[in-house]
């Protein structure tokens, strides 16, 4: 299910934070619930489930009350948290993965988009679809496309060849279009029973 992010426009947040700096329970919960959907939304592009999603906040929203000393003022707190929460799913994906996820750049191809099949789906279809992605995939996937990393910068992050990055897309948006496949065959099988 998607996770809107709505704040009220009634919220300190200068307040919170500089509350969170100084360690005062009742500011760090304030920033938990205040924030706690769109740091999920976030997780959820990287996660294969709710709960590992929900797992990888928890991780990040420690680290935000860790870091927020670091946090300049000046720049907007949105930004500063979503970079954090991308890089406690990234500690995720590293501390959980296989080292045999991975597809050397020799084996990818090009894969043709589906940008019909996109248009009919919902955003929870499309979060459902990219949670099937193998975990290398999903994290590559969602750091280039969602994100707008570039292969290098994946490359760094995660520790693997600027091909394997490259590599591991191909290999994702072969895979999601394998998957939409799938899913407009079975839409079109549950309208033709429902006839």
């Amino acid at each position: 299910m998607p996770v809107i992010f709505r704040r009220s426009k009634n919220l300190a947040l200068p307040d919170i934070i500089e509350g969170c700096r100084r360690e005062k329970p009742a500011a760090q919960k304030q920033l938990f619930e205040a924030y706690y959907s769109f740091g999920v939304s976030i997780c959820l592009r990287y996660a294969g489930s709710r709960e590992e999603a929900e797992e990888m906040f928890d991780d990040g929203f420690l680290r935000v009350l860790n870091k927020i000393s670091y946090y300049d003022p000046e720049q907007p707190f949105d930004a500063w948290f979503r970079t954090v929460m991308v890089h406690s799913a990234i500690d995720h994906y590293r501390r959980n993965k296989s080292p045999l996820t991975y597809t050397d750049i020799d084996e990818a191809y090009d894969v043709g988009e589906s940008d019909q099949l996109l248009e009919r789906l919902a955003a929870d279809d499309i979060m459902a679809v990219v949670q099937q992605l193998p975990p290398a995939y999903r994290t590559v996937f969602s750091l280039h496309v969602v994100d707008g990393y570039s292969h290098p910068e994946i490359a760094q992050m995660l520790g693997i060849h600027e091909g394997t990055s490259r590599s591991n897309l191909a290999k994702a948006r072969q895979k999601l279009q394998e998957l939409l496949m799938d899913w407009n065959s079975t839409c079109s099988v549950n309208r033709r029973n429902y006839v």
